[in-house]
């Protein structure tokens, strides 16, 4: 094939020619855009993926501590008793013990027995958690001199003993009246203990 003829068949084709580059060309340039916006999208899906196992992961520990608190409030003692919880804001150590006190006076008036003296102590010296000095947890003893008959006392005791929360009777002293044998006096100490949270 002869110069002339091959500048022929170049001027016939030159069109087709530069349609084959300018095709190549925009393939070539779409697969750079495409290639760069997959690599794009792999990293912000890499960012991402780290976000959001970053975000589970502090989801499942607040899951977790909810549910630790959640069982810490319902948490029974060795008894199967409630330890009484208030808000600490709307009371103090002392007021915590309000509905406990209103618990054990009606039953007393439910047994019959009557009250000849109460006496409070918001701080027993030789109560283990006052001594361990556990922040939130309040105890107070209750010294009561009582009168009533044997049924009237044991419905007393019974029914503190069917509490819902924790209470502990420290000690029991019984004795009759001397005026007459059917009525007896007793002196007993009980131990309340609240939750302040």
């Amino acid at each position: 094939m002869d110069k002339f003829t091959q500048e022929k068949l170049l001027k016939e084709n030159i069109l087709w020619i530069i349609m084959v580059v300018l095709v190549i060309g925009g393939c070539s340039y779409g697969i750079y855009q495409f290639g760069k916006s997959v690599f794009a999208n792999m990293e912000d899906i890499k960012t991402k993926t780290a976000e959001y196992q970053a975000k589970d992961m502090e989801l499942k520990k607040i899951k977790a501590s909810l549910e630790a608190k959640k069982k810490n409030k319902k948490k029974q003692t060795e008894s199967g008793k409630i330890i009484y919880e208030v808000l600490r804001e709307q009371f103090t150590p002392e007021a915590s013990f309000g509905i406990m006190f209103e618990n054990i006076l009606s039953n007393i008036t439910n047994s019959g027995v009557r009250i000849r003296s109460i006496d409070y102590n918001y701080a027993p010296q030789d109560d283990k958690i006052i001594m361990t000095n556990i922040e939130g947890y309040n105890a107070c003893e209750l010294s009561f001199v009582a009168v009533g008959k044997y049924m009237q006392l044991q419905n007393f005791f019974r029914n503190i003993a069917k509490e819902k929360y924790l209470s502990d009777i420290q000690e029991i002293y019984i004795e009759p009246y001397d005026k007459d044998k059917s009525i007896l006096i007793a002196r007993f100490k009980i131990r309340l203990y609240t939750r302040s949270i």
